[in-house]
C-alpha cells in the first residue's frame, strides 16, 4: 500500500491507510511538543482507536495541548504524559521504569524527540556532547529499557527519527566528545543522526529473528517546527539557500509526520525492509560513505551501552 504514497502524503492518510494497524495498539512517542512533528504523529494516529499514547518528553506543561487534543479526537485513548529529559540517563532511567511499570506492553516506540543547532561545544551531566547525548544515547537506554514491554507485543517496532543531515556524519564514533577535531554544529548533529540510523540497524539484526523491527526515517524538510530555534536569521536563511540548492521541496508538518507512520504502521516493512532507512515514505539510500562503513553499528553499540553505564553502581542494562 506504500507504493501508492509520496513527497506530499500526509500523515492523515497514511492512518487511514493502516487503521487496521492503530486499533487498539500502544504507541509511545518522544518529543511530541505542540506544532512539532511528535505533535503531528500522535494527534494522526488518535483518528484510528489507538488503545493508548504515551507522551514522553523533558516538560510535561508543554504537552498537554497535544494530550487535550487527542481526547477532543477520542475520549476513549488512554493519554499519557511523562516527564524525561533524553539528555539526562538519569532522567532516562527514572521515567522508562516508571513507564514500564504502567504498561507492560507496548507496540511502537517513535523515537522522535531531537535537538539541533548548539553553536559550541557542550557537555551535558553525563559528560557526553550534547547532540549525541539527546539525539542518540537518551534514545538507545530508552529503547532498551522498554524492550521487555516492547517484546511483549505481537509486531513490536522501534522507529527513529533521523535526518539528511545523516550525511555530516563520517562513521567515526572515537572522538564522539569532539576533544581532537574542531566542533561545528552541523557536524555534531550529523554524528548523532548517523548513530540513530547504526542505531537502527543494529536492533534489526540482534531482535529481528525475534519478531522486533526497526526503521530509521527522513521526515524531510519541514520550516514549521522550532529545531532551528537557536539559529540567527542569516543560519535560517543558509539553510534554506542550501535546500533550495540542492533542489529540496519543503514539506508541512502532516508531511513530514506521514513517513514516520508509514515506517510505524507497514507491516510488510518489518518482514522484508528491517533496518532499513526511509524518505518520503518509501525505502531509500542513505546519504554518506560513513553511513556503510565496516563495523560501525557494533562500535556505535558497544560505545553507547559503555556511556550508559559508565557511571551506574547496578547494571540493568538490557542485553542481548
Amino acid at each position: 500500500m506504500s507504493g501508492t504514497f509520496s513527497h506530499s502524503t500526509t500523515a492523515e492518510e497514511v492512518v487511514a491507510a493502516y487503521s487496521d494497524h492503530v486499533k487498539g495498539r500502544i504507541f509511545v512517542v518522544t518529543g511530541p511538543t505542540p506544532n512539532t512533528l511528535g505533535d503531528a504523529t500522535a494527534r494522526s494516529l488518535a483518528r484510528a482507536q489507538p488503545a493508548a499514547l504515551i507522551l514522553v518528553g523533558r516538560s510535561p506543561a508543554k504537552y498537554a495541548p497535544v494530550a487535550d487534543a487527542i481526547r477532543a479526537i477520542d475520549p476513549s485513548i488512554d493519554v499519557r504524559i511523562y516527564g524525561v529529559d533524553l539528555g539526562s540517563l538519569a532522567s532516562v532511567r527514572e521515567g522508562a521504569r516508571t513507564i514500564a511499570a504502567a504498561h507492560p506492553r507496548i507496540d511502537v516506540l517513535i523515537n522522535n524527540a531531537g535537538i539541533m543547532g548548539i553553536p559550541e561545544r557542550r557537555l551535558n551531566a553525563d559528560g557526553i556532547e550534547e547532540h549525541f547525548a539527546t539525539n542518540h544515547v537518551g534514545h538507545f537506554l530508552l529503547t532498551n529499557l522498554l524492550m521487555d514491554s516492547l517484546m511483549r507485543s505481537d509486531e513490536p517496532r522501534a522507529v527513529n527519527l533521523t535526518s539528511w543531515g545523516h550525511k555530516w556524519g563520517t562513521g567515526d564514533y572515537s572522538d564522539y566528545n569532539f576533544e581532537h577535531r574542531p566542533y561545528e554544529w552541523n557536524l555534531g548533529y550529523g554524528q548523532s543522526k548517523l548513530a540513530n540510523i547504526h542505531f537502527t540497524e543494529s536492533l534489526a539484526a540482534k531482535l529481528g529473528p525475534r519478531g522486533f523491527s526497526a526503521i530509521s526515517v527522513h521526515p524531510g524538510s519541514i520550516w514549521e517546527t522550532d529545531l532551528t530555534a537557536s539559529f540567527s536569521e542569516e543560519q535560517r536563511k543558509k539553510l534554506r539557500e542550501h535546500d533550495d540548492d540542492a533542489g529540496v521541496v519543503t514539506k508541512t508538518l502532516s508531511q513530514g509526520a506521514s513517513t514516520t507512520l508509514v515506517a510505524a504502521l507497514d507491516p510488510n516493512l518489518g518482514k522484508a525492509h528491517n533496518g532499513c532507512y526511509m524518505e518520503d515514505c518509501h525505502v531509500a539510500e542513505t546519504r554518506c560513505d560513513g553511513a556503510r562503513r565496516p563495523g560501525t553499528r557494533e562500535e556505535l553499540w558497544a560505545l553507547s551501552e559503555k556511556l550508559v553505564t559508565a557511571f551506574e553502581t547496578v547494571h540493568d542494562f538490557v542485553n542481548f
